[in-house]
């Protein structure tokens, strides 16, 4: 379902400005609690092929990718953005906790790891500005859920593990 997003982020860039700030507003809040607007602008852009128990997932991404302005820059992995922003001393105790409470909750309906998440992105782009790469923050939550935890232990790694030098020397990420 991944190969669609193209699809689904061309049509998104063709919204208007009215259907952006919907959706924009909507950042952070599960399908269920978004409003009529918000709601037509969505299912105009998703793919018809999008199972209805992932579109959840694809509203968050179509959310939060209105948190920027339509001109997109280079865009990176929000693991990596943390990653640089930790070894830039730019992550306090309190966001490093955060991440972990995040990697250690499951998205559920109830819309709590969202809401996390939303905070954590809105944080990050405060102090980085980076552009996040949304299609593959949706392959990451499309797979959340996964019993043997691969993206919450790929996030781990890349956050928190050690980066090699061009020699091949490990070098702490602090």
């Amino acid at each position: 379902m991944i190969e669609h997003y193209s699809e689904f982020a061309s049509r998104l860039n063709r919204l208007g400005s009215g259907d952006r700030a919907a959706l924009r507003r909507s950042a952070g809040n599960m399908l269920e609690h978004a409003d009529g607007r918000a709601l037509t602008a969505f299912y105009r852009c998703l793919p018809n092929n999008i199972p209805a128990y992932q579109e959840e997932k694809w509203f968050a991404i179509a959310c939060l990718r209105f948190l920027w302005d339509a001109g997109d820059e280079e865009r990176e992995s929000l693991p990596e953005l943390l990653r640089n922003m930790r070894s830039q001393g730019l992550l306090s105790d309190s966001v490093v906790h955060r991440v972990e409470i995040l990697l250690d909750t499951p998205w559920d309906q109830d819309g709590y790891m969202l809401k996390k998440l939303y905070r954590l992105i809105v944080l990050v782009r405060q102090k980085n500005g980076a552009i996040l790469a949304f299609q593959e923050l949706l392959e990451d939550l499309l797979g959340w859920n996964w019993e043997n935890q691969q993206i919450q232990r790929k996030w781990a790694r890349i956050i928190f593990g050690t980066k090699q030098t061009e020699k091949g020397e490990d070098n702490d990420a602090d």
